[in-house]
């Protein structure tokens, strides 16, 4: 099966229709993260699927989805044209559609087969036809998403298993042994019956029999207790043996783990510190008083001056009353009579007296002449003046009495606000100006807080991944890093423990089938009467024989499989890592009936961490020697289809590495983000044509269209270039 062609048409970020053409060779598709590099590979994960109907809807392109409108539908489809005893062709669809409450809803799943005979395209089903072509056994050795599922052999513990039955034809031993094995069975027990029922041996042969079928229940739970021991055995082995060739690694993941506590409890303390009540402080710290300052400063300016202006005023009617009551003196002054005599009564003569002698000018007091202009005359015209006054002063007593003794300002309300000013002022107005200066420290140390905050989290954040990184390229899990010494030690104790019993396991075993052997030749010597006894005692031994010859070569076809697969792998690996280090290849059966893919020095001893492109690699060409042994023993081909393999490849790995594989006789097909050069000025990432163009195989850009929304899915389109 080679691949010719694949049409993807809205699957996911792939907006409607695009094409790939591949070369029989190495086919590159470039993209960086996040451009749709897996989201192919999964497109084609989808297309091999036959378990089920597969519609998801996640699986309609969100930018084609919000495009629809009412009643509108169109389809997701996958599918490949592949050449396998001439041109074939499958896909896989489905239809969506847009209802009329903007629900998309899927329908029409369709899986189909296409093949040329003569000028006819026939329709058959795609999974029959796939499975026809691609069987589902090859296919679980076809795909692989990323560097950690490489390792077909720890992926799944049945894989030697089902490559065995596939390519060594290993089934036909199984058949042959279980059969022989029924009939060396049937004989023991047809020629122990006859020798029981036999006069001359029979009690001999009831007594080794009884003997015989107690040694052989010893036997099978010696047998069983020791595969127990020895699956033990190799699980303690393998835990020690991750944890000490990955000290270094362990070691890494305890210091990661102590820097995130660390950094853990740093943060809570910054978070505990960065919290600031905004609301809650206006009110209960005064933080509403922060503008306060400059209100109290003109509040004080226009108090002084209110103060100021009041002892003006104060001072300019404490000066007009003074002036007043001088005045009143003078007139006092200007009326005294000669040696000091007291003046009559104010009200003495009474005005119309003093009006008539006026009128008349004549005292009729004293009788004297008075006439205008002369003194007696201004006297009694002072005298009446001095009456009306008198008058008028009475009159304005009676209608306010205390108006004289009343303040300018009878209210305190300036002083009380002066009070107040002097209140505010000092202390007061330095505690609430303080307000300011302590909310604005306050801030800062906030905004500090945050800052480092924020610093905390991308450490937080950086460490995690470099934590989770270590994970994925030590293939440990948590919590076997996380064992401490007691529990190595543990594992130490246990692991011995259960090799000194097998010790004790195997020295019985040996023992019991001694004794099952004497017994067994015990019965096999005693000479029965009947001929017939004796035949079945031949035939038993025969059945015998050829079941244990069975079982060696069910056991030696194994052996060899693994040995063809190490000798096919080391020519691949030699290819890989063409003038660099690359070590030899051992696959080695575990007790659990799986393989594991070791790396040894030439020199016999085993490199117990190789780094991560050699271990890519090593994997790679065990894969690669998967496929050639396909090919020898099907003679038909197929693709291997990879999703970033080489992220742990320096760039001078990469050249050599793509080089290599573009040379191999085998369609692969590379989903990876090498051969981007990034502009560390700009961000911009354009191809590595120098290595590109040394290649002779297929190229492809796959990139987002710009521009889109960052936080909007539907804005996201993947579209695909052929750069060679």
């Amino acid at each position: 099966m080679i691949i010719k062609e694949i049409k993807i048409k809205n699957f996911r970020s792939y907006y409607g229709e695009n094409h790939l053409s591949l070369s029989k060779g190495l086919t590159l598709i470039i993209g960086d993260n996040g451009d749709g590099k897996t989201t192919l590979f999964e497109a084609l994960e989808w297309l091999f699927d036959t378990t089920g109907t597969n519609t998801q809807t996640s699986h309609i392109s969100e930018k084609r989805k919000s495009e629809l409108d009412i009643g509108e539908c169109d389809e997701v489809s996958v599918s490949i044209t592949f050449e396998h005893d001439g041109e074939k062709e499958i896909e896989k669809s489905f239809t969506f559609e847009k209802s009329f409450d903007e629900t998309v809803y899927t329908r029409d799943f369709m899986f189909k087969g296409y093949f040329i005979e003569g000028a006819e395209r026939n329709v058959i089903s795609g999974d029959r036809l796939l499975n026809m072509c691609f069987e589902p056994v090859i296919r679980n050795y076809c795909m692989f998403k990323g560097e950690d599922k490489l390792n077909v052999f720890d992926q799944d513990d049945t894989a030697l298993k089902i490559l065995v039955d596939t390519f060594s034809g290993i089934r036909d031993f199984d058949k042959l042994v279980e059969l022989t094995s029924g009939f060396e069975q049937k004989s023991a027990n047809a020629a122990n019956r006859e020798l029981q029922n036999d006069k001359k041996v029979s009690n001999q042969a009831k007594e080794l029999n009884t003997k015989l079928n107690d040694a052989l229940t010893d036997i099978k739970n010696i047998e069983r207790e020791l595969e127990q021991k020895k699956i033990s055995i190799s699980e303690f082995s393998s835990k020690l043996e991750l944890l000490e060739k990955n000290q270094e690694t362990s070691e890494r993941y305890q210091a990661i783990k102590e820097r995130l506590k660390g950094l853990t409890d740093k943060r809570a303390k910054l978070a505990g510190q960065a919290m600031c009540e905004y609301s809650t402080n206006l009110l209960d710290r005064q933080w509403i008083l922060r503008s306060f300052p400059p209100i109290i400063q003109e509040f004080s300016k226009k108090v002084s001056a209110l103060s100021k202006e009041k002892r003006r005023l104060d001072k300019q009617e404490t000066e007009r009353r003074a002036k007043e009551a001088g005045e009143r003196e003078t007139i006092s002054k200007i009326q005294k009579l000669a040696n000091d005599a007291v003046p009559l009564p104010w009200n003495l003569p009474d005005e119309s007296t003093m009006k008539e002698m006026i009128d008349d000018e004549i005292c009729k007091v004293c009788g004297r002449p008075a006439p205008k202009g002369s003194e007696a005359y201004e006297f009694m015209c002072n005298k009446l003046n001095e009456y009306l006054a008198h008058i008028t002063a009475e009159a304005n007593k009676k209608s306010s009495a205390t108006e004289e003794d009343k303040p300018l300002f009878q209210n305190s309300f300036i002083n009380e606000l002066h009070n107040r000013q002097i209140k505010l002022s000092g202390e007061t107005e330095q505690e609430i100006s303080n307000i300011a200066t302590q909310i604005s420290d306050e801030l800062d140390f906030v905004s500090k807080r945050k800052s480092e905050l924020a610093e905390v989290d991308k450490q937080l954040q950086e460490l995690k991944t470099e934590q989770n990184d270590l994970l994925m390229q030590s293939g440990l899990s948590a919590e076997l890093l996380d064992k401490s010494i007691s529990d190595l030690r543990g594992f130490f104790d246990a692991k011995s423990r259960a090799e000194s019993r097998v010790s004790e396991l195997k020295t019985t075993l040996k023992f019991k089938e001694n004794a099952k052997k004497e017994i067994q030749e015990q019965l096999d010597k005693l000479e029965p009467t009947s001929s017939m006894t004796q035949v079945y005692q031949r035939v038993h031994a025969a059945f015998e024989k050829i079941t244990k010859a069975f079982s060696n070569a069910k056991e030696q076809n194994i052996n060899n499989f693994l040995q063809m697969l190490e000798t096919e792998a080391n020519k691949y690996l030699q290819k890989l890592n063409k003038n660099d280090f690359y070590g030899i290849i051992r696959i080695r059966k575990t007790i659990n009936n799986s393989a594991r893919i070791e790396l040894y020095s030439d020199n016999g001893s085993r490199i117990e961490n190789p780094n991560g492109a050699l271990k890519t690699t090593m994997y790679m060409s065990v894969l690669f020697a998967i496929s050639q042994i396909t090919t020898l023993k099907r003679e038909q081909d197929y693709p291997l289809i990879f999703d970033a393999p080489t992220s742990s490849f320096g760039g001078f790995k990469e050249d050599t590495f793509y080089n290599v594989i573009d040379t191999i006789d085998k369609q692969c097909i590379i989903v990876t983000k090498d051969l981007l050069n990034i502009d560390k000025a700009t961000g911009q990432k354009t191809l590595d044509y120098d290595t590109i163009n040394k290649l002779s195989c297929s190229v492809y850009r796959i990139e987002k269209v710009e521009p889109f929304n960052d936080k909007d899915l539907a804005t996201i389109q993947t579209v695909v270039k052929q750069i060679r």
